[in-house]
Parts: C-alpha cells; structure tokens; sequence
C-alpha cells in the first residue's frame, strides 16, 4: 500500500512545521524528548550517502633508469588533463615487488598540478590489459618473423657449404671446372684460395646465425611465457600507486613518478688493444649491464652512476679499545676463549667489533676513494630485459700513456715477457674491472684493470717476446772453510744472464732484468752482493725494492742483433758451527 501526502505550496517554515507535527504524532510521549532532534537523526539517516569516486588509471611511460651496484632508480612520467579545478586520485601500476616500497616519489613537471600524497598498495590478480596483450601478441609475431629469416640464412649457408664441397670434389676427380662454370681452368692455387677465403667467410656466417638464433630464441621464450599468463589468467603480485593531486585550475599536467628496484647491477669491463710495435694502447670502456627487477626497461635512457647507495652515508664510529689483564677464571668453568682475553688476531677482533657496533666494512671500495661520483649518459635509448641476460655498452675510450719494455728473471725463466707500462692521461678516473687484452688482431687473454686515477699507472702482461732469447749459469760458487784462527765460514756465488735481441726484430727494445740476492734474518748470517755488472738501478723505488726485498734491478736498451751480460752475486759470512738455510717464500 502507498500513502501520499499532499501539500499546498505553503512556505518553507510551514512546510517544516507540518513536517514536524506529523512526525511528532507518531513518536513516543517521553518528557523531555525533544521531536525536532529526533527528525533529524532521521532525515540525515535516509540521506544517501555520498560515495567516494573511484580513482581513475593513469597510463605511464619509462623515461630513464640510473643503475647503481645492486639497485637501479626507476623514472616513469605521464599526462593528466583536469576539466575543472579540485582534486584528482590517479592509479598507477603495475609495479613489481621489487620495488622498494618506500621509495615511491611522485612531482609535477609542468601545469598546475601539485602533488598532494601517494600510497602504495600490494595486488594480486592479472594486470594486463587487454592492450598489453595486443602488444605482447605484436612484438612475438615480430620476433617470429625474424626467426624464420634467419632459417633462410641457414638454407644460403648450407648451400654456400656444399659449392665449396662440390669444388674440392671435383678437382679431385679431375674435372675441367666446377659444375656449372665448364671452360674455367682451375688451378690447385687458386682453388686453395677460394676454398680458405669462402670457408672463412662461412664460419663468420654460421658463428653469427648462431649467436641470433639463441638471442632470437630467448627473447621469443620469454614473450609466450607472459601472454600465456595472460592467456591462462594467472595470479600474480605486484604493486600499484594511488596518487592524489590537486589542480588549481583546469589544464594539462605533466608528472614524474620515481621509485629503487632490487637486483639491478652494471660493472665496467675493458678491451685493451695494443698495437703491434708497441707504440700505443686504446682502451674501450664498456658497460656490462644486468638486471631481474620483475620489469623490462624498453627504450629508456640509461644512467650508469659509480655512486653506492648500498654501503650507506654514515661513517664508522671510533671503537673504545681498552687493556687490561684478563680475569681470572674460576674453578671448572670452561677454558677462556683467545678473544675474550685479547688474543685473537687483528682481522678477527675488528670484525667482532664491528659487527657490535652494527657496522660491518663494505667489500668493495673501489668508489669510496674518489670522493665524488660519476654518471655515464648512454648516448642512445636502450631496452634491457629483466631476464638477467649481460647486456655490454660501449662508454667510451680512455687515452693512455704507453711504455713497453722486456722483463726478465733470469733464475726462474729463460724467457723474456713483454709488458706495457700503462698511465691514465685523462680527467676521470677508471674502476676496477676485468679487461680483455689484444696484440694487434690477437686476442692473448684477460687481465684486471685497478682503479686507476690520472696519473696512476698499472702494468698490462702481454705474454713472451720470441725475439730476446736469455741465458742464465752459475760461474762462480765456492766455498771458504775457516783456518786455524778463524771460525768464519764464506761462501761466494756468482751468475751470469746473457741477453740477445734477434737482428730480426722490428726496432730496438728496452729489457728491465730483476734477481733477487737473499736478506739475513739471523745476526749471525752477514749477505753482502759482489760483482753487480753494469751498475744496477739506483732510484728511491729500486734502493726500497733492494732494502727490503733484496731485488736487483737493471734496464738495458738492446738494439736489434744486439747481446748484453748482467752479472750478480752475494758472498755469505757465517760461523762454522751453524749451517744456513737458503730458501725462497
């Protein structure tokens, strides 16, 4: 049943009082309760409630990541066109949960816009749209299509393969020419020609089909894992952002949202490539890039920084170290440990002191020297995909100072190794990182760049310069036994290194040799060196090496077809009632 209540159009206090008398006659007689309270409790809990506008998804775009040593700083932008001043809460996502959470910042660019707060929220369900998958769909059809161009490039090789087959087999049969080109005379040495140049081309070729099958293959691997997950609408977890904004009038804004993800790393790697005659190296620093942060970078600009946000800010605390004597234990207890009574070795008790105070010595510090940090702006847009996969980018070359020369010790070898010594000549400093070493066209193996700063100075190994030949013999050792009067036993060795540089040899070369005479560590055991011929090095660094390590140094320029002798020795004074002890550490 519907009851209607009619209503003259009377004023609005006549209204309100009809209203109230009638509402009046159906509540309860209770003294002291007031009707007009009453009604509008009532009417405010038949008001509809007013409901929070859901917030609106906005569309982002990967801008820039700077990578660091484990973490990268993620840059996204995007657009938002408010038609009225006020607020606006906008959707972002999805983001992988490797993003640190309390990282997320968000500001406006450009327009009106001010960013008020944000909040981060952890989802599980499908984020893709069906405009991700669109796009998935495209680029793995893509990918396809170039696998099967690749399937032709087999197909040209195999043939090219079996031409060259073909050629060799019919020489052997004694034909007049290859099938197909009767009347061309072939020769054994033109044919050995064709063969060598063609088969090395075709190694090129394979060597190439192959390495773009297998990146082909992964990549195509990786995008029917994510549109199957899409496709069978599986579960997952990620992160979205709830970003509330303000216009202060109606307009376009433009806004950048910032965020760290985990498991990002880069490391510098070289190729150092040294000229044949020796006259100068080129170094190419590259970026080895690496990432699994749940996301791929694709078409960012790319930040390399040597900046370590993973060892911290805060400097170390000085300790309290305090010396006492240790306490006495008391009966049956167990024995006292070594550092507890201040005997453990240095490497251990700074460790346990550290660890107490919180604090724990960083492994790598191959940054923290510089002072200040560095950025490597790739000159280009890269994509990086977050399979782990190394991705190498060229940076830049670094100009060095070359000084190439022989070294030899005659006693342990009778080879000369040719070494380059190397000086940083530039404005910027060079990190730590494995180097891939070249001589001319060959490849001689891997070394490790230190860090260098300009000035610095390292050696690169270059591997044995057949063009010295050395050769090493004892010409003098003897021993003196004591007379009648003395007690004092001498022994007296001599050797000889005898040094040629083939007359073949492109120009003239400098030979540093090094030999070591043996240190006493006992007073009543006196070394003395004799006959040192030519005069062996005499700077602060060869009269250190000398003093403490007994090494003797001597640098000889050698034209081609030249030969040189270096000749040392050490006389040794002991008593005859002890017996020395000639060993090597």
């Amino acid at each position: 049943m519907t009851v209607t209540a009619r209503m003259r159009p009377n004023s609005l206090k006549a209204c309100r009082n009809q209203a109230f008398g009638t509402v009046s006659g159906f509540l309860p007689r209770i003294p002291g309760f007031q009707p007009r309270m009453m009604l509008t409790v009532l009417l405010l809990s038949l008001a509809p409630l007013a409901q929070e506008p859901a917030p609106q998804r906005a569309l982002h775009v990967l801008d820039r990541v700077t990578v660091y040593s484990g973490q990268a700083l993620v840059e996204r932008t995007f657009s938002w066109a408010a038609t009225e001043p006020g607020p606006v809460e906008l959707l972002l996502g999805p983001f992988p949960l490797e993003a640190l959470s309390d990282s997320f910042q968000a500001k406006a660019e450009d327009g009106s816009a001010r960013f008020m707060d944000l909040e981060v929220r952890n989802q599980v369900g499908q984020p893709a749209d069906s405009a991700a998958r669109s796009e998935l769909a495209a680029r793995l059809a893509a990918l396809q299509e170039q696998r099967r161009a690749l399937d032709s490039d087999q197909a040209a090789i195999q043939a090219g393969s079996r031409l060259v087959q073909s050629l060799l087999e019919a020489v052997a049969a004694g034909s007049a020419g290859p099938p197909g080109e009767v009347g061309m005379e072939i020769t054994i040495g033109n044919l050995y020609d064709f063969v060598r140049q063609r088969s090395r081309e075709l190694d090129v070729e394979k060597a190439a089909y192959e390495k773009s099958v297998r990146e082909l293959d992964q990549q195509i691997a990786d995008l029917q894992n994510k549109l199957g997950q899409i496709e069978r609408g599986d579960l997952v977890r990620y992160q979205e952002v709830k970003l509330n904004l303000f216009f202060e009038r109606a307009g376009e804004a433009r806004l950048r949202l910032s965020y760290l993800v985990r498991n990002a790393w880069w490391a510098p790697t070289y190729d150092v490539r040294v000229a044949t005659d020796l006259t100068g190296v080129t170094v190419g620093l590259l970026a080895e890039v690496r990432q699994k942060t749940g996301e791929d970078w694709e078409n960012a600009q790319i930040l390399l920084s040597t900046s370590t946000p993973s060892i911290g800010l805060d400097p170390p605390k000085v300790p309290l170290r305090v010396v006492e004597m240790p306490r006495p234990r008391s009966f049956g207890a167990p024995s006292a440990r070594a550092a507890e009574l201040g005997y453990a070795d240095d490497d251990a008790r700074k460790e346990a002191e550290a660890s107490a105070d919180g604090f724990m010595p960083a492994p790598e510090v191959a940054v923290q020297d510089f002072g200040i940090t560095t950025q490597f702006v790739l000159p280009q847009r890269k994509t990086v995909r977050g399979n782990g996969e190394p991705h190498r980018f060229i940076l830049r070359e670094v100009p060095l100072e070359v000084r190439a020369e022989r070294y030899v010790v005659p006693s342990r070898s009778d080879k000369a190794f040719l070494r380059a010594e190397v000086k940083l000549s530039g404005d910027a400093p060079l990190l730590s990182g494995p180097a891939k070493v070249f001589l001319g066209p060959d490849y001689l193996g891997q070394a490790t760049f230190p860090t260098l700063r300009p000035g610095d100075s390292t050696t690169i190994n270059l591997g044995i310069d057949p063009n010295v030949t050395v050769t090493y013999e004892t010409i003098v050792d003897e021993r003196d036994e004591p007379g009648w009067l003395a007690s004092t036993v001498q022994v007296t060795r001599v050797y000889r290194a005898a040094l040629k540089l083939s007359a073949a040899a492109p120009g003239p070369v400098e030979v540093l040799v090094e030999e070591s005479i043996p240190l006493s560590r006992n007073e009543e055991i006196e070394v003395s060196a004799t006959q040192l011929q030519p005069a062996p090095l005499n700077d602060a660094d060869s009269k250190l090496l000398q003093r403490e390590k007994g090494i003797y140094r001597w640098r000889l320029p050698m034209a081609p077809g030249a030969s040189a002798n270096v000749r040392w020795g050490y006389v040794l004074e002991f008593d005859e009632a002890v017996e020395p002890w000639l060993h090597e550490e």
